[in-house]
């Protein structure tokens, strides 16, 4: 580019020097100003032309696996915002931050704008409900479970019959009951607290 520009001026100089007084001033400006656009012209297309070959050799470097496109990092910046975003709303688990994302996705809204919509607001309570409902019963196991009730005296005074060992497998608690039943049986009250 630099040699260009000195070519220019070479020719500039040239023009000059060979100039009489019948020379018309005003082409010879107008034929310099026309050299000049012509060369800006093929300066934009050389530049045109390298930005297109470079694109060309970045996408055939992507397709080998060598280089990765910059949208992917936009990406994963933009993602890096919303989840930031997020968090300041008090969003920081991840199914509820996926939720939030995927939402917004499929409704088509930014982040902020979807953080304040109740329809989302509902959609986020739910997830949560459901999720304290879960952690609730994790630990619970379904069917009958054994029940202390059964294993004190008034239960089975006021059934009326002892426990068999099925009933209550400890010894010592049906001893306990027993005795229990006995005494119940001299003071003739039928139940425990008469």
């Amino acid at each position: 580019m630099a040699e260009e520009n000195d070519k220019a001026e070479d020719i500039v100089e040239e023009d000059l020097s060979k100039l009489d007084d019948s020379t018309d001033w005003k082409a010879k400006a107008q034929e310099l100003e026309q050299k000049r656009r012509e060369d800006g012209i093929r300066s934009r297309e050389r530049t045109k032309a390298l930005k297109e070959k470079a694109t060309e050799l970045e996408g055939k470097l992507t397709e080998l696996g060598k280089v990765q496109p910059d949208k992917k990092d936009n990406k994963s910046d933009d993602t890096l915002l919303q989840k930031a975003y997020l968090r300041s709303a008090q969003i920081t688990a991840e199914d509820e931050v996926e939720l939030a994302l995927t939402t917004a996705k499929k409704w088509d809204v930014s982040i902020d704008k979807l953080v304040d919509d109740e329809d989302f607001k509902i959609k986020l309570e739910k997830l949560r409900t459901s999720k304290a409902n879960i952690a609730a019963t994790h630990n619970l196991k379904g069917g009958k479970g054994p029940s202390e009730a059964k294993n004190t005296p008034e239960y089975w005074i006021a059934k009326g019959v002892p426990p068999t060992p099925d009933q209550v497998p400890d010894r010592k608690t049906r001893a306990t009951i027993a005795r229990a039943m006995m005494e119940n049986q001299k003071s003739g009250k039928k139940f425990y607290n008469e």
